[in-house]
């Protein structure tokens, strides 16, 4: 039963979303890259913030809060401070877009320092990051359908299947089908998160949700303090604040984040939807609850099923009908994500990287569905190569991704800031984090348990600054597509002579 309901829920939701993205509408590339750029309040609201409710979100916190106690509690402040920066981020991108006709991130930057050989660099750069972050999506998709389903299959074939419905239904919809059917996802979503917290004290044996807070600090007296469950440097205070702070710098400098933001029909829906996103934390708190109670019923779980303890919980503890459910809405949380890291993935390279040598490609909507199949493929192939915890994961995705920070953030508040400046911050960042022998020397110079990511933006932005005051500044029109046009200083006449 459960495996019908979930199936009928993820199918019918896909297939409903490509539809309603094909009615009526004529596919061209900013059609399928960025929906035209017409997305009103609701679609904008749900697609953007259907990047930030990922499988992450879902198992990822769960797993944090399940491992280690008060270190995963950091989920409840990234909303509202990824909020805050992109109240006034995203408006600037925005108006970008529109005024110059940009669709990926890689065009912003070329634009911005009329350089396409920039835009192409940081396109090599992203699309890794975007790489990275789809391990996040597929790993937590077999995690959702391995656990709910419990069918004998290996979890590569769950990766593979999950990869091919993400190619199937962008390659047809491209950016409206994934906004259509974040809708569903997330409602269905907030609805299972509701009905299994509501139910949560029952499973784990207590009284009430109050009783199961006072179960673990029984059970586990730090749980409820920093580094949490048995923890050490690697999830201390250091480690929090780090991560915390990394997360709204790299939130928008992820190229799927960047080109969602092209999507909205005005700078109106744009604020007003920072302005409510961060009503989505509240949904974090369930989360918690959910993985406190399993903490509880699950004592003995292994740590290797770390990831998947709230799915263990749900699938041991709840009816047919809301595992059925929950695994619906799970498939929905990875595909919706994943399929916006493919299409962002493919329209980036085939604008930016193969555009440089075919211009007609560029613009190219046969070329970009093509990369979305070629991406999905190595997505698959890399999630299918490692193993790790999904907290661990994400880390690594917003230390890498957090180096083109500086890039976005100068290149709307500095007008002196130069393509190669942020090259060579950027680099040396990336490497940074790439490389432990590198790492491991500017983590020493920051308290211990300090994420790499940190150490590494501080090296790329006095780089960045600093080169940018030796080289050639770009020219006024390219400073404009970031700052806007300069404005004239106001002569005041003299005063006359008496």
């Amino acid at each position: 039963m459960a495996l019908a309901i979930g199936l009928v829920v993820a199918v019918g939701a896909v297939l409903g979303g490509t539809l309603l993205a094909l009615r009526g509408t004529r596919m061209d590339v900013q059609e399928w890259s960025v929906g035209g750029r017409r997305f009103g309040t609701w679609l904008f609201w749900f697609l953007l913030v259907g990047e930030t409710f990922t499988t992450f979100a879902l198992l990822g916190a769960s797993q944090g809060v399940f491992s280690t106690g008060a270190a995963g509690f950091y989920v409840l402040g990234t909303v509202v401070l990824t909020a805050s920066v992109g109240y006034f981020l995203v408006p600037r991108i925005w108006r970008a877009g529109k005024e110059r006709g940009l669709v990926t991130m890689g065009d912003f930057f070329a634009a911005r320092f009329d350089a396409p050989w920039f835009g192409a660099l940081l396109t090599v750069f992203g699309v890794i990051a975007l790489l990275l972050y789809s391990r996040v999506q597929l790993t937590g998709l077999a995690l959702i359908l391995e656990t709910l389903f419990g069918l004998d299959v290996p979890a590569i074939a769950y990766v593979s299947a999950g990869g091919l419905v993400v190619a199937l239904f962008v390659l047809v919809g491209g950016m409206r089908s994934a906004a259509f059917v974040a809708v569903v996802k997330d409602v269905l979503l907030v609805v299972m998160l509701l009905v299994v917290a509501a139910g949560a004290a029952g499973a784990a044996g207590v009284g009430g949700i109050g009783e199961v807070f006072d179960g673990v600090r029984a059970a586990h007296p730090d749980a409820a303090t920093l580094p949490g469950i048995g923890g050490g440097t690697a999830t201390n205070q250091w480690w929090w604040m780090s991560f915390l702070l990394l997360t709204p710098l790299g939130a928008f400098a992820l190229p799927h984040a960047f080109q969602v933001c092209f999507s909205a029909k005005d700078i109106r829906t744009i604020r007003k939807n920072q302005i409510i996103q961060p009503l989505y934390s509240l949904f974090y708190v369930l989360i918690v609850i959910i993985a406190m109670a399993a903490l509880l019923a699950m004592p003995d779980l292994p740590a290797a099923d770390a990831n998947g303890s709230l799915l263990i919980f749900v699938r041991e503890y709840y009816p047919d009908w809301v595992v059925g459910l929950l695994a619906g809405a799970g498939v929905l949380v990875a595909l919706v994500p994943t399929a916006v890291l493919m299409l962002t993935s493919s329209s980036m390279f085939t604008s930016n990287v193969l555009g440089l040598a075919r211009p007609d490609l560029k613009s190219s909507l046969g070329a970009t569905r093509v990369g979305v199949v070629a991406f999905t493929v190595v997505a698959v192939l890399f999630t299918a190569l490692r193993s790790d915890t999904l907290l661990t994961i994400m880390t690594g995705v917003y230390s890498a991704v957090g180096q083109l920070a500086p890039a976005l953030f100068l290149s709307v508040l500095w007008r002196r800031v130069t393509a190669a400046g942020l090259t060579a911050g950027a680099v040396v960042g990336g490497l940074i984090v790439a490389v432990p022998q590198l790492g491991a020397p500017a983590q020493a110079l920051f308290p211990a348990g300090t994420v790499v990511g940190l150490p590494a933006l501080v090296v790329n932005l006095v780089l960045a600054i600093v080169v940018s005051l030796l080289t050639r500044p770009p020219s006024a029109d390219a400073v404009a597509v970031g700052l806007g046009p300069a404005v004239a200083p106001v002569r005041r006449p003299a005063p006359s002579a008496q």
